[in-house]
């Protein structure tokens, strides 16, 4: 994929999850997406992982990012903000830095963490996604130290 292509595709995919739309986010994705988050989150099967921080499969990918994983983490009643703070594209590859603040639901914290992903693409969809945060200010309030021993 060109640089504009793949701009353009992690512009839409943005969209929908903001949106919430599984069928949008599923448009953007390969039949066998791999959504690597980072190692200790998998730890304690954040987002839907297995204990290596991996989600693969277009469908499971959509089901946790187009809901499932943002109504168990956070407060839905409460504001939810996803700010793009930038984008790098270049050819099939982008990274995307973002904020996300938001209430958690197990804590009733406010939470404000910073995101990078990295994402690889090819033919019109995205084919691996990797996630990278600060997953101990994450477990500290979220409440993932409790459960998983971090």
């Amino acid at each position: 994929m060109n640089t504009e292509e793949t701009r353009a595709l992690i512009e839409r995919y943005y969209n929908a999850l903001t949106r919430g739309d599984r069928e949008e986010i599923k448009s953007c994705l390969s039949d066998d997406v791999v959504w690597q988050l980072p190692a200790t989150a998998g730890e304690v099967g954040t987002g839907g992982s297995d204990t290596n921080g991996v989600v693969q499969g277009r469908d499971a990918v959509a089901e946790e990012l187009g809901g499932r994983t943002i109504k168990e983490t956070f407060d839905i009643s409460q504001p939810f903000n996803l700010e793009i703070r930038s984008m790098i594209v270049d050819n099939g590859s982008a990274a995307v830095q973002q904020r996300l603040t938001a209430t958690t639901r197990a804590m009733g914290q406010l939470y404000d963490n910073q995101y990078c992903w990295v994402y690889s693409c090819a033919e019109g969809q995205i084919t691996r996604m990797e996630e990278y945060t600060d997953t101990l200010y994450a477990a500290r309030t979220m409440g993932w130290e409790s459960k998983g021993g971090q």
